[in-house]
């Protein structure tokens, strides 16, 4: 005696499972949450906006005196590190011509992060990164997404 199974049965379970699959890669948010404009707050020294792009590229300003300061420069991120770690550099030019910015990032929501940076060369091993948040940290707030 063979078992029938219910009308459409088999035909349910295939959209059910694609349905689940698209909730889930919908659910997973943007590869990099740090793409964007960022501006920092919270702090008495200059104020700085990063542009964080696509492709790793970024581009970081300067509020000075004499008015604004853009650099471009590259950046890297790894999020399975727990504290992230963000690379910005090499430096091309400025007072950081030459190295690179290893640093620890805690997200802290999706329009809202703190960073702490040790410069360093770029052809290091990252070991100048620190370790835990200083009084160095600087937070950022989402400007544009």
């Amino acid at each position: 005696m063979t078992r029938r199974r219910p009308p459409g049965r088999t035909r349910i379970l295939p959209v059910l499972l694609a349905a689940l699959g698209t909730s889930f890669v919908a659910c997973a948010g943007p590869a990099d949450p740090l793409v964007g404009e960022w501006v920092s707050v919270g702090s008495e020294d200059t104020r700085m906006t990063y542009i964080f792009e696509d492709g790793g590229r970024a581009r970081w300003i300067i509020e000075l005196a004499e008015g604004p300061d853009t650099s471009e420069v590259a950046y890297e991120v790894r999020f399975a590190p727990t504290p992230i770690e963000l690379d910005v550099g090499p430096w091309s030019s400025g007072p950081l011509a030459g190295q690179t910015l290893f640093g620890i990032v805690e997200l802290q929501g999706p329009d809202r992060f703190r960073v702490d940076f040790e410069p360093a060369n770029p052809d290091g091993d990252g070991s100048e990164r620190p370790g835990t948040f200083s009084e160095q940290a600087v937070t950022f707030v989402r400007r544009i997404n």
